[in-house]
């Protein structure tokens, strides 16, 4: 290839993209690089992303008021996002977020009702038997206090990320349907053996960053091979949880890092209606990019299905789905607890780190690679952090 991008963004997943989008329409040229969706998962050799999905928790309530604001300013520019598609993708369903008040997940609750109050979310405060009358559906401990916010909900990442594209094209970008092999200053060499040569690379590789080897070093970063349950109704029940919000809450007995999480009643492509449930306290860590392969090819892990089946059994007691099945996700968690969003060199950014919350956040974190890939000063843009990346 014979053009020289301003930018070349490498990793077509949420943060990427996003970020392709703002540099595109501040005028730089862009080069989105990124495979599509495989077709086959279990013959396809890599890279995967994790938001080849139809449903994500989307919410400004958070354990932390970072994670809020990056939320609230991504929600909104939602609806100017799905005029660009012409399609809807965010379903504003409500969520809540349940926990202790005391005990060893009380931490958990303080940090959801303590950024709420910082950040003067709008939200309601159920707890005792107005909690079990509003949300019939769903068994909680005694002593569980909810914050249920109406902003919340779920959002389709799948079509949230093709709208960004959409929006990216249109304002001159790129897309080079191709997997990054190597890294050398400004010069990207791709699986095609072409050769891109940028006046800057944004590494928005997700997991990758760490097990790819294209980065000079490895960040910081934990990446967990994740499990999440899919349980089919049928019609009825389908209608019955017409109301249900997307919920986050901490099992009896659970600690920091122990929720669980789960979506609404959604349609997915096969046509069938899923309520999906994760969260799992130890999983796996992937350190190279053929267990990465290895663990997306899969259908998870069986002994995690079991356990979240059961924490299903146990929130909604009353479902009786028709069927249950794994499916394979990955989540990286970096060492500061917020992404890494940092222009490293003249020649390079890194745009990595979603923390297991980044979905809902990714155009406003996107946003942010932009002004960092351009020389700009995160400082100045109201959060707490700086969003400096860490390496091992």
């Amino acid at each position: 290839m014979t053009a020289r991008p301003d930018v070349a963004v490498v990793g077509r997943g949420l943060m990427g993209t996003a970020c392709a989008r703002h540099l595109a329409e501040a005028g730089h040229t862009v080069f989105l690089i990124g495979p599509d969706e495989p077709e086959n998962p279990s013959r396809f050799d890599g890279p995967f992303a994790s938001h080849h999905d139809a449903g994500r928790i989307t919410r400004g309530l958070a354990e932390k008021a970072d994670w809020s604001r990056l939320a609230l300013r991504s929600i909104d520019r939602y609806a100017m996002l799905e005029e660009a598609l012409g399609e809807s993708f965010y379903s504003p369903c409500g969520v809540m977020m349940a926990g202790p008040l005391n005990g060893p997940g009380a931490e958990f609750t303080r940090g959801f009702l303590g950024a709420a109050k910082r950040l003067a979310l709008p939200h309601e405060r159920i707890d005792g038997d107005a909690l079990d009358a509003r949300f019939p559906y769903f068994r909680f401990p005694a002593d569980t206090v909810a914050a249920w916010e109406a902003l919340g909900g779920w959002i389709d990442p799948r079509a949230l990320r093709r709208a960004e594209e959409v929006c990216a094209t249109r304002a001159g970008a790129t897309v080079i349907r191709d997997t990054a092999a190597g890294l050398a200053g400004d010069t990207l060499t791709l699986g095609s053996g072409d050769i891109v040569t940028a006046g800057h690379v944004v590494m928005a590789t997700g997991g990758y960053a760490r097990t790819s080897g294209l980065l000079p070093a490895r960040p910081a970063m934990a990446v967990y091979a994740r499990t999440v349950v899919l349980a089919e109704l049928d019609p009825q029940q389908a209608a019955r949880l017409g109301g249900m919000p997307s919920l986050i809450a901490m099992p009896e007995g659970g600690r920091m890092d122990d929720d669980v999480y789960l979506l609404p009643p959604i349609r997915y492509p096969d046509g069938r209606t899923y309520l999906k449930i994760g969260g799992e306290p130890v999983s796996p860590r992937l350190e190279t990019d053929a267990e990465m392969t290895a663990w997306f090819q899969s259908a998870g892990s069986a002994a995690a299905g079991e356990m979240l089946s059961a924490q299903l059994s146990v929130l909604m007691p009353g479902l009786h789905p028709r069927h249950l099945h794994c499916a394979a996700c990955v989540v990286s968690f970096t060492e500061t607890g917020y992404p890494y969003i940092e222009r490293l060199t003249d020649r390079l950014t890194i745009l990595t780190g979603g923390n297991g919350a980044a979905a809902k956040s990714c155009d406003e974190i996107g946003r942010l690679g932009a002004i960092a890939a351009t020389g700009g000063d995160l400082s100045a843009e109201g959060y707490d952090t700086d969003f400096r990346a860490v390496f091992a």
